[in-house]
């Protein structure tokens, strides 16, 4: 199928429909609902992204800003307290900027991400939308989507946690006597990974099932586990995708870290700064990719598994969809 058979509702025999974006007019695209490959839905997410970079980039930079800021705010703390960037003290100070960092990171990330998924689907289903319209829909249940966030991250991790820390505990009091023991745990605890991922997969879904279903964090994560089972494979692929991806960045970063290590401090101090703007376009930039194409399964699997498509015709056909039954035009396969 040509690409533009999928991105309009020229075979539908509904003219496009147009809106106010962003202070420009523009048509209202029309995506048909069908099943499809996980090659499809990989196309489709970059073919989003890239049609809509902007807004993407706009809302996955407010979480990379979030964290620059908090690394920005050591930086300076370092700088006026002249406190020596090798020493212990500006250790301890890093380690404290960068554990609110996570949080406030962790956290601004959970709501941007949902509003990302917003927006997605927004545009994917034929409705109008902006950063703010997908921000104004989520900030009311923030609460609920860092909850989603740290059940996923734990779900993945918490074997791991729990092989790591006697071995950090061992490590601090000095015990050099139990290595076999040593050894033993941090084997079991990389193993668990894959069971970690295996639980993130299945768990992968929550936030789409939550946004667009406006579901408690329970139900979502049961939602997520319903709409996966089976298909966990094409979930998985996007998994490998997103790492390939980091991977790059991290392999970009990699010139600024050498200079760091042989840098002088105020040399030190300005690759930090160049260190932390790639980062925040790294993260800018990646972080979309994952949010778009998980909202799009999250569509497919409702397709494949409950009709969804022939759903959404009706909710928009039905004299209930009142003045917005003709922003949306749904082609079936």
């Amino acid at each position: 199928m040509a690409e533009q058979d999928w991105l309009n509702g020229s075979h539908s025999g509904v003219p496009p429909a147009y809106g106010d974006m962003d202070g420009r007019t523009q048509p209202t695209v029309r995506h048909e609902l069908r099943p499809l490959t996980t090659g499809e839905v990989l196309d489709r997410t970059f073919f989003l992204y890239r049609s809509n970079f902007w807004l993407y980039v706009g809302l996955a930079s407010i979480a990379s800003g979030v964290n620059v800021l908090a690394s920005f705010g050591r930086l300076a703390y370092l700088h006026f307290k002249a406190i020596p960037v090798m020493s212990p003290n500006a250790v301890l100070v890093g380690s404290l900027f960068s554990l609110v960092g996570a949080i406030l990171y962790f956290a601004v990330y959970s709501v941007t991400h949902a509003a990302t998924v917003s927006a997605v689907s927004s545009i994917y289903l034929g409705e109008q939308t902006s950063m703010g319209k997908a921000l104004d829909a989520v900030k009311g249940h923030w609460l609920r989507y860092c909850l989603i966030a740290i059940w996923q991250s734990w779900s993945a991790g918490w074997i791991f946690a729990l092989m790591i820390v006697p071995v950090a505990i061992m490590g601090g009091l000095g015990i050099k006597n139990l290595g076999w023991l040593v050894a033993l745990l941090i084997f079991v605890a990389f193993a668990s990974l894959i069971y970690g991922v295996i639980a993130y997969t299945r768990n992968s879904l929550a936030v789409p099932a939550a946004v667009m279903e406006d579901l408690s964090v329970e139900r979502a994560m049961r939602r997520s586990k319903q709409l996966v089972a089976g298909h966990k494979g094409r979930i998985f692929l996007l998994l490998l995708l997103l790492f390939a991806l980091y991977l790059v960045a991290g392999v970009l970063e990699l010139p600024f870290t050498f200079l760091l290590l042989h840098s002088r401090s105020a040399e030190h101090i300005v690759g930090q700064f160049i260190s932390l703007l790639v980062a925040f376009l790294c993260s800018s930039l990646i972080g979309p990719v994952a949010s778009i194409a998980l909202c799009l399964f999250y569509i497919d699997e409702r397709v494949r598994k409950e009709a969804f498509d022939i759903e959404f015709l009706m909710n928009k056909t039905s004299p209930g969809a009142g003045a917005t039954a003709g922003d949306a035009t749904v082609e079936l396969a």
